[in-house]
């Protein structure tokens, strides 16, 4: 049996720009930062969209790239019903389409999310398989 099979999990999947593809799992109490710093949890210059473009060296100079903030935003996974998003930069984050300085998400289990990064930079954040709740939303483990 696995210790961890019950651990709600999160994820984040790109679905727009250069993180198209790109995805990260978060378990219940971790966090992410998303940017275009090398240090990002989820990074534009570590994307492989990013980095199989031979111009990648004048991509990283246009306002395109340079609109999301090397740290641009934090993700908290607090609670199974809470997820927190924290926006870090000076161009702002949106959440569903609207603008947020720190949003905590109180429907993940049942509500995908898409966050927007800059001016072109898209991601979707999801309940993931692992610790999905039953069909009372509950936490409780099944009894045998």
């Amino acid at each position: 049996m696995s210790v961890n099979a019950d651990v709600p999990e999160i994820i984040l999947v790109g679905i727009k720009g250069f993180l198209e593809g790109e995805h990260l799992i978060l378990k219940l109490g971790e966090s992410c930062v998303v940017g275009r710093s090398r240090k990002a949890d989820i990074s534009l210059k570590k994307a492989r969209k990013f980095r199989e473009r031979s111009d990648w060296p004048k991509l990283a100079k246009t306002e395109r790239f340079l609109s999301v903030s090397r740290r641009h935003l934090r993700i908290h996974f607090l609670h199974p019903d809470l997820v927190e998003i924290e926006d870090l930069s000076k161009n702002g984050t949106l959440v569903d389409g609207r603008r947020v300085d720190r949003i905590g998400l109180t429907d993940v289990r049942t509500t995908p999310h898409e966050i927007r990064v800059g001016s072109m930079e898209k991601l979707r954040l999801e309940w993931h398989g692992n610790g999905q709740a039953g069909a009372d939303g509950g936490d409780d483990p099944p009894t045998h």
